[in-house]
């Protein structure tokens, strides 16, 4: 028995409609793709999310080159009040996470994106911000293309008391930096930042500390204060002492009645035989605080003693005097960038230590 095999012939009708079917597949996954990445790499959420995770690897060059991030008018990353766009000044910014994205229409979009700020001294804060961006063209026809609408950067207005530097980060803010003049006794100025950021300032240095104080800027255009206040250390009180009481038995080993330059003294209106004799019976007990324009010495009392005969311009007799001669030092302190302590007295009465 023959079997006859017939075999189907294929129409290009049936061909091209083959190959419009594959076409119509392929374009289909890639535009699905191509929304799928607009969505996310390519959205506003990826947008934001890739400017935070910039900034959050301290790349401050690459933040500062995104779109839309604007500096105020008349700021350049060289100019004093962008000295805390600088990679050592930053903390680290992790777990980023948005939380939302609002399409405000006209290609506006508002994203609000949770993270973790860590800084300096294990400083660290968890909180979140919201960014307007708006489409900004496409790349290719295809991927979207996003801009900042409100520039993130904010303001911190720093003010340092007691001295003219602080530490922000790992970084060094100096009397250059801050503005301050020769002879200054604190400094301050406005500085742009990065938002967000957690700017974690301090000082530190041979004879001062101060407290550490952590700032979070969450919000583009904000403006929040930073307070750094210098106190002595214990070296410092201990050098300004250490000084004082060489100053003062210097004084006591002057055999005048009137020690030169020293705060205390003895007036006699009667004659004096021989030489008089001083001994620091009571010092000071020294503390170390801020004037408005320098260090001063807070409240204190001392007493020297003074041995000394003396001859009676009435009958000529002679008596010993022995008295204790209270006695308060009043001077003002300077401390110079090299740690040189000097002072500076404050009123007539007071003695001039050099």
């Amino acid at each position: 028995m023959d079997v006859h095999v017939q075999k189907r012939r294929i129409s290009s009708t049936q061909v091209a409609l083959a190959w419009c079917g594959a076409l119509l597949l392929l374009v289909g996954v890639f535009a699905g793709g191509a929304l799928a990445l607009n969505l996310t790499v390519f959205g506003s959420s990826g947008f934001v999310t890739t400017y935070l995770q910039t900034l959050g690897a301290g790349d401050v060059d690459g933040a500062l080159s995104m779109p839309g991030v604007e500096l105020p008018d008349g700021l350049t990353p060289d100019s004093a009040g962008a000295a805390l766009l600088k990679r050592n000044t930053l903390g680290t910014i992790s777990k980023i996470r948005v939380t939302d994205d609002t399409d405000l229409g006209s290609g506006v979009h508002r994203v609000t994106a949770s993270y973790t700020l860590e800084g300096a001294d294990q400083q660290s804060a968890r909180t979140q911000s919201e960014f307007v961006v708006e489409r900004d063209g496409t790349n290719f026809g295809v991927f979207s293309q996003w801009r900042f609408k409100e520039s993130p950067v904010a303001t911190l207005s720093l003010a340092v008391t007691n001295t003219t530097s602080v530490t922000v980060g790992t970084g060094e803010l100096d009397a250059s930096d801050l503005g301050a003049g020769a002879g200054a006794f604190g400094a301050g100025g406005r500085f742009t930042v990065l938002v967000p950021s957690l700017v974690v300032l301090s000082h530190e240095s041979h004879y001062l500390t101060s407290d550490t104080v952590a700032v979070a800027l969450p919000d583009p255009g904000q403006t929040e204060n930073g307070i750094i206040k210098a106190v002595p250390n214990d070296l410092f009180t201990q050098a300004v002492s250490d000084q004082l009481t060489g100053f003062l038995d210097d004084c006591a080993a002057q055999k005048v009645l009137y020690p030169v330059g020293c705060p205390f003294s003895k007036g006699i209106t009667d004659r004096i035989e021989g030489d008089p004799s001083w001994s620091i019976v009571t010092y000071p007990q020294i503390k170390v605080v801020a004037g408005p324009s320098s260090w001063l010495l807070a409240d204190n009392a001392g007493a020297a003693h003074i041995d000394v005969q003396v001859k009676s311009l009435f009958d000529g007799t002679v008596s010993a005097l022995s008295e204790d001669v209270p006695f308060s030092l009043n001077y003002a302190i300077t401390l110079d960038d090299a740690g040189q302590i000097t002072f500076a007295a404050r009123s007539e009465n007071a003695g001039q230590l050099n």
